[in-house]
């Protein structure tokens, strides 16, 4: 077994987590106006986060804005060999979209790759009937972050906007 930790360290962190959380929570609270306001929208760029990532790991984002009747298609090439990588949604104040009662993320072992080797994921707000959807959840603005980790390549997904009725034949 392992050691339990000392009181006084308990004691320290706990009194600790105030701080922590008061600053983490304004950390990324502007983020998405900020990526918005730079001109990254229905489109994805290479994110270098203001901290310390592990190794090997790589990130690009963007923001979506989507009407009712429309779908962002994100269409990539994936690295031969890749660790893990991941796409999700986030609302305009960066909190994750509810993964829990709506498909808003996707990783390597549930997106599947169309048969000529690309990953197309779909971000609208119905299912369009395709395999890789990602469910906007009812917030027509938002951000995508996607994340490699462990690849030998690091693709930036290309983006294109599309009638949710045209996604079918835009795939």
């Amino acid at each position: 077994g392992r050691p339990r930790p000392p009181a006084a360290l308990l004691e320290r962190r706990l009194r600790a987590l105030p701080q922590q959380v008061d600053f983490i929570a304004q950390l990324f609270v502007d983020h998405v106006d900020k990526l918005r306001q730079q001109g990254v929208v229905n489109q994805v760029k290479i994110f270098h986060p203001p901290f310390s990532v592990l190794k090997g790991q790589f990130y690009y984002e963007g923001t979506y804005d989507l009407k009712d009747d429309e779908a962002l298609i994100i269409e990539s090439d994936i690295p031969a060999k890749c660790g893990y990588r991941s796409l999700i949604l986030t609302n305009e104040i960066y909190e994750t979209t509810d993964w829990y009662n709506n498909h808003s993320s996707l990783n390597g072992a549930q997106a599947a790759l169309d048969a000529d080797g690309k990953l197309r994921i779909v971000v609208s707000p119905r299912d369009p009937g395709v395999k890789n959807w990602l469910d906007t959840a009812g917030y027509p603005t938002g951000m995508i972050q996607g994340r490699w980790t462990g690849c030998d390549s690091e693709p930036i997904p290309t983006t294109r906007k599309v009638k949710l009725s045209e996604v079918l034949k835009a795939m």
